[in-house]
């Protein structure tokens, strides 16, 4: 039961420390911007809608993938995103699948993560509601944290190894405030859920990808950094985690067939 306990708490900490960025009130030092968001217009490119990278770790060892679908719906978007972790040390295999719903606009309307494989039922569900956003976070059948944020104060929910979704319009000076949740204080009720982050578009400089080098801008906010081509599409991101050490997220093409494949896995969802 311990090492359950343990394995769920780590799962956790791995899972939201850096999944869900939440666009705060712009303070008056800094020339600072909402967060930028991509509307469905945005999204009719096939660079954006359909979107695959791999999790390594400082060694370059892979760790998991992400894949990420966007689909247009009659009141805004629905983002899919399908996490794949078969390679994190002290961990089982994990698949953790994530249902974001987005107004117009590009504003969080609804939100779930599931995990499978953990061994017990965890679940992370959000929803608009009288202004706000209610998160609520589970395990089994304990409810183990809930959280209301001010609904207008939402920029962007970005899935789990993300940080940086696709950002369109980012320009070298811009800067905007984000929230990380931080999963440990949630679980134990000890420190802040909620860490403060400021993004500044520093600079642009060209790095290496699968298809050669490519001129992006640079993101940084001191625990993360992200390089960002000229259509939005995140190429690289690059994190430290609490527990993880470093992780990079590196972006490459999109496999129908291996999202399936990990989709079939029969993992133990808790019930």
């Amino acid at each position: 039961m311990a090492t359950r306990v343990i394995i769920i708490g780590i799962v956790l900490l791995w899972i939201l420390s850096m999944s869900w960025l939440v666009a705060h009130d712009v303070v008056p030092a800094w020339t600072a911007r909402q967060v930028p968001k991509f509307v469905a217009v945005d999204l009719l490119k096939e660079e954006t809608l359909y979107s695959q990278a791999r999790i390594e770790n400082k060694y370059g060892h892979r760790l998991g993938t992400v894949w990420s679908q966007h689909r247009r719906t009659t009141v805004g978007l629905t983002r899919m995103d399908v996490i794949w972790l078969d390679k994190f040390p002290m961990a089982p295999v994990l698949r953790i699948e994530i249902n974001s719903d987005f107004t117009k606009e590009g504003d969080l309307d609804t939100f779930e993560l599931r995990v499978y494989g953990a061994g017990e039922k965890v679940e992370l569900v959000g929803e608009r509601f009288s202004g706000h956003l209610a998160f609520e976070l589970k395990a089994g059948t304990r409810k183990i944290h809930r959280l209301k944020v001010d609904a207008a104060s939402v920029g962007t929910v970005a899935d789990v190894f993300r940080p940086f979704p696709n950002l369109p319009a980012v320009e070298v000076g811009q800067s905007w405030r984000m929230h990380v949740v931080n999963p440990l204080a949630a679980v134990t009720g000890i420190g802040t859920k909620l860490i403060p982050m400021l993004v500044k578009v520093t600079h642009k400089e060209s790095i290496v990808t699968d298809d050669g080098p490519v001129e992006c801008f640079v993101l940084d906010t001191g625990q993360a950094r992200a390089w960002v081509d000229d259509e939005g599409v995140v190429l690289r991101q690059e994190m430290n985690l609490p527990i993880g050490g470093q992780l990079s997220i590196v972006a490459e093409k999109f496999n129908q067939q291996e999202l399936d494949e990990a989709l079939s896995v029969e993992l133990d969802s808790g019930g």
